[in-house]
């Protein structure tokens, strides 16, 4: 354990006086003291003064702020080896984990461009839903994006151009990036970030070791000279006892940096620091009755609160007695019931939305976090209760905080998840469930987090019209109102009406539109409609050109699709759905001009969660029956059709997935027992006998039957896309 002591006063500044007895003198006797008898019981002690100088508050805050930012330097640096030496094993399902987490590092550091994680992310993503590759090739792939995204660079000829080519890369890295660390001198600013750039771990040679290495010779500037001995201590201190706490001789480099990135986190984790600058005395005591012997760090979300409780004090009318009392309230229900047992996933989102209902801001981001606080003083706070104005009252302050409630409970019962977003999504296109529970599940497997507020909106509004959030029973009011939402599978009920209209537009757009412009276009028009402002009660659907445009959208990422492709996800969930549909049974439908779906009618004993797009013509020819395969002469061409045509898709689980394995089409169908009644496999079938599909002789699928059955997807998907919330039935013609 690392304890700082701090003796107050020092130098020019002596603290109290008397009979010529000098604080500043006894303060420091007293932190030796202590420290010494610290050290006896074996503690690391750290003195911000050991002599007679003085140093300012901020200055000291300032020194702690920067030893903190180069300790998670240090982890950074740690954890981007430990998620490589990871990463080039063999094919790790944890991959988007260690990288999620080395991201948080980074966002520490700078937090301004995450595009370069989010590549590793998306890459991740497409190298688990590409069932083509061996290990090797995932391996492969994945680590040369994450060294291209990270720049990491490649050892050259010779020391000094490996050297060299780290510098241009490290710049690379941090070119146009602003740091979060910021000095009142730009100078500082600048050389924290050449020192930054100059290290890199090296592992020792014939050791478990690694130890931090320069690219220049720096000794000319002290300022940089000094940060780069601060950083080789931290690594060196992290390291060491990273080693007792393994305990294991034999442990190897990975192990130790393991430990050592925990002892980091540990530290971080546990440590806040925080200046606070007031006016006057008084303002001190109130903001001091406030945020001390809270059950929160003072991080945002404090921030926030304290805004609050800012506007409560200062605009009601209460007794400073009475205050004192609701505010303790007030911070029970914040702690214990809104902020408890989250994660910092959902903590974010809770505010995130929570800030969207309150200001109605369209343009407000999911990772605006940092603005949040102040959207909420700008354009709900300083508007509805202005100075002088409206008073802001204990009502006012409850009812907020029970928003940031409700928020927290439509997350609860709707059981969105930080983590497995595809497969819960899935479950719930599966489950008899609204389409508002199908759509915040869509929205937030597609990580359409600034989409999401539509609908929190929406559906605090439509409560609130009718029910008090200041009622002494609103939690079970409320949840009993989001249980009846959830359910509200027929969409019959009225107060839940427009609420599924809202997210049925939402569901369509995520689906049909190309990326998530057209989904966000149409919740700023949710959000500036609903919120705190009230409940709207114009006609929600499409307007303008919306529906044209995303009919548009979606013929160009049909037609261009290939199963790598973006939209793979939104292929499962179309495909999914009309597994969920039944026909009403024409001769030969399978190449019928106009067949009639009924909606939703079918149920089937389906983990969807574990749903693959699956190849019905392998995508792998077996070298000893390649004669049994399409095309298998023509490689090329064959990779082109069988990855390019949605025809040649179905969705399968994935036991049954892997037991196929790389079967031909003609032997494929045996697989899908569990959903063979299904008129999706019955077509298949259909087709595999026809000899305008099939080639009888060979046994081997013609073009024609990939082009067929692409065609009739599509048909499909539109028409399913095209219908109406509450249609029970879809004719589509060919």
């Amino acid at each position: 354990m690392l304890i700082a002591l701090d003796a107050g006063h020092g130098g020019s500044d002596p603290g109290a006086v008397y009979n010529g007895r000098r604080e500043k003198d006894d303060n420091l006797k007293l932190a030796m003291a202590v420290g010494d008898i610290l050290k006896n019981e074996g503690m690391d002690v750290f003195y911000t003064r050991d002599n007679d100088i003085y140093e300012t508050p901020f200055k000291k805050a300032t020194d702690a702020n920067t030893t903190l930012y180069l300790l998670n330097y240090v982890r950074y640096l740690l954890r981007r080896e430990y998620t490589l030496e990871k990463l080039s094993k063999p094919y790790q399902p944890k991959a988007s984990e260690y990288c999620t987490e080395l991201k948080k590092c980074y966002v520490n550091l700078i937090g301004k461009n995450e595009a370069p994680f989010n590549a590793i992310l998306s890459k991740i993503e497409e190298l688990m839903e590409n069932e083509t590759l061996d290990q090797n090739e995932r391996v492969e792939q994945l680590v040369l994006c994450y060294k291209e995204q990270l720049c990491i660079p490649e050892v050259k000829a010779t020391p000094q151009e490996t050297l060299e080519e780290r510098l241009r890369q490290a710049h690379l890295f941090f070119d146009g990036e602003q740091l979060c660390l910021k000095y009142s001198r730009a100078r500082y600013d600048t050389v924290l970030r050449n020192a930054l750039c100059t290290v890199y771990l090296k592992n020792v040679q014939d050791t478990t070791s690694y130890k931090l290495d320069t690219i220049l010779n720096n000794d000319d500037d002290q300022f940089l000279a000094n940060y780069l001995d601060a950083l080789r201590t931290i690594l060196e201190e992290i390291w060491k006892r990273a080693k007792l706490k393994v305990g294991n001789d034999s442990a190897g480099i990975t192990e130790i940096c393991e430990k050592a990135i925990e002892l980091a986190d540990g530290i971080i984790r546990n440590m806040s620091l925080c200046i606070v600058l007031t006016e006057n005395e008084n303002d001190a005591n109130k903001l001091f009755e406030v945020l001390n012997d809270r059950a929160l760090e003072v991080e945002d979300l404090e921030l926030i609160k304290n805004h609050f409780y800012k506007e409560y004090c200062t605009k009601s009318s209460d007794s400073d007695g009475q205050k004192d009392i609701r505010i303790t309230e007030l911070d029970e229900l914040w702690a214990d019931k809104i902020f408890c047992g989250n994660g910092e996933f959902r903590n974010r989102l809770i505010s995130y939305l929570t800030s969207v209902f309150f200001t109605c801001d369209k343009e407000l981001g999911y990772k605006d976090d940092a603005k949040l606080k102040d959207a909420i003083e700008k354009n709900y706070s300083s508007k509805i209760y202005p100075v002088g104005g409206k008073a802001y009252t204990y009502e006012n302050i409850l009812a907020d905080f029970n928003t940031y409630y409700a928020v927290k409970m439509i997350l609860d019962l709707f059981e969105v998840k930080a983590q497995k977003l595809n497969e819960v999504s899935l479950k719930a296109e599966q489950e008899r469930k609204s389409i508002t529970y199908k759509s915040i599940h869509l929205l937030n497997a597609l990580k359409y987090h600034a989409v999401i507020p539509a609908l929190t909106n929406v559906i605090i509004s439509a409560y609130a019209k009718d029910h008090s959030l200041t009622d002494s029973n609103f939690e079970s009011s409320f949840k009993n109102y989001i249980k009846g939402l959830i359910e509200d599978k027929e969409h019959v009920k009225d107060e839940y009406k427009k609420i599924h209209q809202c997210a049925y537009m939402l569901w369509v757009a995520a689906i049909k539109g190309k990326d998530y412009v057209m989904a966000r276009s149409i919740a700023k028009r949710i959000i500036t409609k609903y919120g705190h402002v009230g409940f709207s009660d114009d006609n929600m659907d499409f307007q303008g050109t919306e529906i044209s445009e995303l009919d548009a959208e979606l013929d160009k990422w049909l037609n261009d699709w290939t199963f790598s492709g973006s939209k793979t996800f939104a292929i499962k969930i179309l495909l999914l759905n009309l597994l969920l549909t039944q026909r009403i049974d024409v001769p030969n439908a399978y190449k019928a001009s106009s067949v009639t779906l009924k909606v939703a009618a079918l149920v089937y004993n389906l983990d969807a969660g574990k749903l693959q797009l699956d190849h019905l013509e392998a995508n792998i020819v077996n070298p000893a029956t390649p004669q049994a395969y399409y095309l298998s002469h023509d490689s090329e061409k064959r990779q082109k059709d069988v990855n390019g045509y949605i025809g040649n898709f179905m969705i399968l689980d994935a036991t049954d997935n892997n037991q196929k394995n790389n079967v031909p089409l003609c032997n494929a169908m045996q697989y899908y027992s569990g959903i063979k009644t299904s008129w999706l496999i019955e077509d298949i079938n259909s087709m595999i006998a026809d000899p305008l599909y099939f080639d009888v002789q060979t046994n081997v699928p013609r073009e024609e039957f990939f082009i067929e059955r692409s065609r009739r997807l599509k048909k499909y998907f539109k028409a399913y896309l095209g219908k109406q919330l509450d249609d029970k039935t879809i004719t589509i013609d060919f």
